[in-house]
């Protein structure tokens, strides 16, 4: 190798050195960073977007009120100011956030960012009807149950909560307090749309860019293609370096096919960072070169099968419990990768970085964690079903088909049929296992499923999941079971309504033993990917908030072409060598 080559080797070598730490960190500017992922995008219009890599890229297009820094360490886990000149200031116990904007913002059409365009922005997330598909904290936070506000397309309206004394200054104004608001003006959904751009529906197609970087193509599907933004302010944005030039993403490629172009090095990052499936982790780490490109970080997700209440048999208690009890929880690590890549086993909710986690294992599955069937037995016999029962498990193709599998061979041996239905991957959790009227058409008693946390925090990890108030009838639904317990939803506004951290983590484990008293989610494992980062790639880190590769951050060396070269070379030596 070159000596440009084996200087980024040396500093980018090692098991997990991008987690809690950049590795090739860089201040050089140019080149082109490519992306790659095998879903499309869910959108690009900032109010409608819920995937988290997507969110990752949000960071190149568009800045909001408060951002997560870059930073590969705990402090990346709390917002700072980034249109916004200084955090949120809280008046009235809780209720008031004001923030007062930066000077001279300005979009990539040249036009100035005002306090208006985010109270716009924020007004949008009301129109459901219009922008399904995106996070909705904002609407119980600052609308009238008696007076709903039915969004900017339906009234001319301002919505009250939201004042904009003048051209730099938004006040919010809360109907209860709300700790963690500095995270939700964090979201893709704080990010400002100016009303003469906004097309509704239609905006996605061409959004205005706050950020340092505006859409130059895209076709979805096939590619999305970045360049720079003209009119952004390097020295008036303390989150983003934006070291590249030009941004490619290419979009829609085969998994495996996937793992094998980005360590041949025709990409630099996988940008959906769902990690490398079981054929490429095993060539993988098994070469000492190869395995210290990769990074195993604990993201805090949670991979687990969701058991719908309203499909039969499930809306039997018991038939939901047999499930729980003849789970294989080996057997499904392995289908997720094994101890390694594939997650830790849980068997509750919440991650061990969460004040709130506790030990937790209602349904216990042995000893040898294979499963308890004669538990599994009595809980089909209390269900009045002693034969089993036959059913249908949603699932997408690559590790949640694998898991999906595992799910049905351990339950069949307790009688339980699982038909395995395959639903769309580029549409899986807006309009597939996302979607109730999905789950009914199709009769998914089951669905394998992931979750992250929305920001780092009990209510930003659980309560999407399990607020009954937050099940969405028209796409992007994650709380796929549609639970909506009102013991649930109390406890959930108890623990906002508090200042204690100690009092609030006593309500969320309360909360999580009664989600797991009814025995809608099955917790598998909590996430360990193992992400690939080509040895040119700078700036490459693990960040704390979103258990992914923060993009936004990433530049690429000069000798790349070089070092694509030596990648290739090994690539092929590799395929004459391997049997």
């Amino acid at each position: 190798m070159s000596t440009g080559t084996e200087r980024l080797t040396r500093a980018g070598a090692g098991w997990n050195a991008a987690v809690g730490a950049a590795v090739n960190p860089s201040t050089a500017r140019g080149g082109t960073l490519r992306l790659v992922s095998s879903a499309d995008v869910d959108s690009l219009d900032p109010a409608r977007t819920y995937y988290v890599w997507v969110w990752l890229l949000q960071r190149m297009l568009n800045r909001t009120l408060m951002a997560y820094p870059t930073d590969a360490g705990p402090a990346g886990l709390v917002p700072v100011p980034d249109l916004a000149e200084g955090p949120g200031q809280v008046g009235d116990g809780g209720r008031t956030w004001t923030y007062r904007l930066r000077p001279g913002l300005r979009y990539d059409d040249g036009s100035p960012i005002t306090s208006d365009d985010v109270r716009n922005a924020v007004q949008r997330v009301f129109a459901q009807d219009v922008l399904p598909g995106g996070p909705t904290y904002l609407i119980p936070l600052l609308d009238d149950p008696a007076h709903p506000y039915p969004g900017p397309y339906r009234t001319d309206e301002p919505l009250e909560s939201v004042r904009t004394p003048d051209d730099r200054t938004i006040v919010f104004r809360l109907r209860r307090p709300f700790s963690d608001f500095d995270h939700l003006m964090a979201q893709p959904a704080a990010a400002p749309v100016p009303r003469r751009a906004d097309l509704g529906a239609e905006y996605g197609e061409n959004p205005r860019s706050s950020g340092p970087y505006r859409i130059a193509a895209h076709r979805p599907g096939r590619f999305l293609h970045l360049e720079r933004n003209p009119y952004w302010d390097r020295a008036g944005d303390p989150v983003r370096p934006a070291l590249p030039d030009r941004v490619e993403l290419t979009i829609g490629v085969d998994v495996d096919e996937l793992d094998r172009r980005l360590i041949a090095g025709e990409f630099d990052i996988n940008l959906e960072g769902r990690g490398l499936q079981h054929a490429a982790q095993s060539r993988v780490t098994a070469d000492g070169v190869l395995r210290s490109r990769t990074d195993n970080p604990r993201t805090s997700f949670l991979h687990f099968v969701s058991i719908q209440p309203h499909v039969p048999p499930f809306d039997d208690v018991h038939a939901r419990r047999a499930v729980h009890y003849a789970a294989d929880k080996i057997l499904l690590q392995q289908a997720r990768g094994g101890p390694v890549t594939g997650g830790d086993l849980t068997t509750a909710l919440f991650p061990p970085r969460l004040p709130a986690h506790q030990a937790l294992d209602p349904y216990p599955t042995g000893p040898d964690l294979r499963g308890d069937l004669d538990a599994a037995r009595a809980e089909l016999a209390a269900a009045g079903l002693p034969d089993g029962f036959e059913a249908v498990i949603g699932t997408q193709r690559g590790k949640f088909r694998l898991v999906a599998d595992a799910v049905a061979e351990s339950v069949a041996r307790v009688g339980i049929r699982l038909t395995v239905k395959e639903l769309d991957v580029a549409s899986y959790f807006s309009l597939g296992a996302g979607h109730p009227d999905t789950i009914r058409k199709h009769g998914l008693g089951l669905v394998v499923t992931d979750w992250g946390a929305d920001f780092p925090t009990e209510y930003g990890f659980l309560a999407p999941l399990v607020d009954g108030r937050q099940i969405r009838r028209n796409g992007g639904n994650w709380n796929i079971s549609e639970l909506d317990d009102p013991r649930v939803n109390d406890l959930v506004d108890r623990s906002l309504h508090t200042t204690d951290p100690t009092e609030r983590a006593r309500h969320w484990r309360e909360i999580e033993r009664l989600v797991m008293d009814h025995a809608v989610i099955l917790p598998l494992v909590h996430d360990k990917t193992l992400h690939f980062r080509n040895p040119w790639v700078t700036n490459v880190y693990v960040h704390p908030a979103f258990g992914l590769y923060d993009v936004q951050a990433m530049g690429v060396a000069p000798d790349r072409a070089e070092n694509t070269e030596n990648t290739e070379s090994t690539e092929s030596t590799d395929r004459e060598t391997t049997p």
